[in-house]
């Protein structure tokens, strides 16, 4: 006899299960948002939590994100540093990678720097704006002599910073260093009839004076944006910016796309062959259109054109919808078999996997 027949239990794979586990988790909460009654959904407080949790899906996915740039990253620094074949294009591809990134957040702090130093101007307009909001509903705020005070205060300690910092710059943007003194002026003018505003209640006089603040205070936000917007497109960051994306990326897109159009053209050569009946009415069908798109077309025959727009908008209509219908409920297939985990064999740690 044999010896007999041994089985060993395989050890349970915990991390296989938990992430299984929340990935079901993940889509049955939005499988059942959506199916769930709008009230029941309300009554048990998830409306005024829907966003909490739509907002921390995000951050996962930014996470995952992250985890591809290292993949990316430990991939192609692995083929650098062991110069296996093609390193020199993992080379080119980090290179880029990081340049871009690199040029990226620094035009991203640009960018955030000019946004808060233009918030400085724009909170005179808002301020004005408040103290007239308030005042018509009654709220219980600080004394309305108090609050004129503080805008005054800000606004003449904002002018004058303008005046020492940005208006004191020099360069290439004199028309624009115009308008935003010809706004600050404004500004400084209006600050004028708020002597109109006086005691506790707020007058016709006092509130037409605030709106006028509000306006030129609003305006002097605007020309200071446009100012110093100009003056970042001259910096050196965005120069770069520029350089990588409108210079090397898009014309290397332009330049793949070109390349594709040789196989486009090589692939319609293959399909416009008349072998069979499908064929020879797709050979018709795409001359019709060509020549009906041209002037030519339209020399040889007057029905050309509407007979092109004919087979655009019905029989090629009838198969795109076809197509995206089957593309849909192959995208739902997909999903649920992600939902359920079913395609799930890289979860797991095991090295027979």
């Amino acid at each position: 006899m044999g010896e007999p027949l041994v089985v060993t239990k395989q050890p349970t794979d915990r991390r296989a299960q938990i992430i299984r586990v929340c990935t079901f988790l993940g889509g049955i909460y939005f499988f059942l948002y959506w199916l769930v009654p709008e009230k029941f959904v309300e009554a048990i407080g998830l409306t005024e939590r829907h966003e909490s949790i739509s907002n921390g899906f995000i951050a996962v996915g930014a996470m995952a994100i992250g985890l591809g740039l290292f993949n990316l990253i430990s991939a192609h620094g692995d083929r650098i540093v062991f110069r296996k074949q093609g390193w020199a294009y993992s080379l080119a591809l980090l290179l880029g990678l990081f340049s871009m990134l690199i040029v990226t957040i620094a035009q991203w702090q640009q960018g955030l720097a000019t946004t808060a130093e233009v918030r400085k101007s724009q909170v005179i307009g808002e301020f004005a704006q408040r103290i007239v909001e308030d005042s018509e509903k009654g709220a219980s705020v600080p004394p309305l002599p108090v609050r004129v005070e503080a805008l005054r205060r800000y606004t003449g300690e904002r002018l004058a910073e303008l005046d020492a910092t940005t208006l004191a710059a020099g360069g290439s943007d004199g028309p624009f260093q115009d308008e935003v003194r010809s706004a600050a002026s404004s500004v400084r003018l209006s600050l004028a009839g708020l002597s109109a505003v006086g005691g506790d209640a707020l007058s016709p006089e006092g509130k037409q004076a605030l709106i006028e603040v509000a306006k030129a205070g609003g305006k002097l936000g605007a020309t200071e944006s446009t100012l110093l917007r100009n003056r970042s497109a001259a910096t050196t960051v965005h120069q770069l910016y520029r350089f990588l994306y409108d210079g090397v990326f898009n014309q290397l897109g332009a330049a793949m796309f070109a390349l594709l159009g040789v196989y486009i053209a090589a692939a319609a050569y293959r399909a416009f062959r008349i072998r069979s009946v499908e064929s020879a009415l797709m050979m018709i069908s795409a001359l019709v259109v060509m020549m009906g798109q041209i002037s030519l077309g339209q020399l040889i025959s007057d029905q050309l054109p509407e007979l092109r727009q004919w087979l655009l908008e019905v029989p090629n209509s009838a198969a795109f919808r076809a197509i995206r219908f089957g593309a849909a409920v192959a995208g739902l297939m997909l999903a649920v078999r992600m939902w359920l985990s079913i395609e799930s064999k890289s979860f797991s740690s095991g090295k027979g996997q």
